[in-house]
């Protein structure tokens, strides 16, 4: 009779407790912790320069995305600002709530042409000289790295022929130019700067009657430089 081939020994296996696979679990939970966590610098360190108003937005996708609660998320820089240019106007007699305008990712100073410059000219009077170069260093000490700053200068619809100024369009830009000129002896970046003259295409309010009838309150107004300072998108 053939004897059957020994077979090797093979050890049963040991089952782990349910106390030992229970004992575990927090390495799972754990292992999620830690990828996040490493997911979070990995993104901090990847910012070679901080951009206070994108990383105000990344600070919200966490909270509301990651951890899934609310969290203190960095100032955007415009609400200072429009703090700061409040107090500037304030001393120069101009009304903040006329004068500042602030959205989400822009900033606009709108000022009066009367208080800037005389009628048909783009001499900056001297304490409007001062003016613009306060509000130009209280601009200044913001760090506005992704940032520019649109300086846009307005006339009513009442033309004008000089040999200095053949049109509006050319009264617009060159008072648009002075202001930025100050700005740029100011210590501002100039890469930021742009100075555009918009004549009397833009009017805030009609600057006639439907019969043609001109409404010199509303010229007034017309007349105007704004300071726009947005960010770049």
């Amino acid at each position: 009779m053939e004897q059957e081939p020994l077979r090797p020994y093979q050890p049963t296996p040991l089952k782990k407790s349910k106390e030992e696979e229970d004992g575990n679990e927090w390495l799972i939970t754990y292992a999620d912790a830690m990828t996040l966590i490493l997911g979070f610098f990995v993104l901090i360190l990847s910012m070679s320069i901080i951009n206070q108003s994108k990383f105000a937005d990344v600070s919200e996708a966490i909270a509301q995305g990651l951890l899934k609660k609310e969290v203190p998320l960095i100032e955007s820089p415009f609400k200072a600002l429009n703090t700061r240019l409040r107090n500037t106007l304030i001393e120069y007699d101009i009304l903040p709530e006329q004068a500042l305008m602030q959205e989400k990712d822009s900033l606009k100073i709108d000022l009066p042409g009367h208080i800037l410059f005389a009628t048909g000219s783009s001499q900056l009077q001297p304490s409007s000289q001062r003016l613009i170069a306060d509000l130009a260093r209280d601009i200044r000490a913001f760090d506005l790295q992704d940032f520019s700053i649109e300086i846009e200068g307005h006339t009513d619809d009442i033309p004008i022929q000089t040999e200095r100024y053949p049109s509006n369009w050319e009264l617009s830009s060159s008072r648009a130019i002075q202001v930025l000129q100050v700005f740029l002896e100011q210590g501002v970046d100039g890469n930021k700067l742009k100075a555009i003259g918009y004549a009397q295409t833009r009017p805030k309010v009609p600057n006639r009657e439907a019969n043609g009838q001109a409404l010199p309150d509303n010229q007034q107004l017309n007349r105007r430089v704004e300071i726009k300072i947005a960010r770049n998108l």
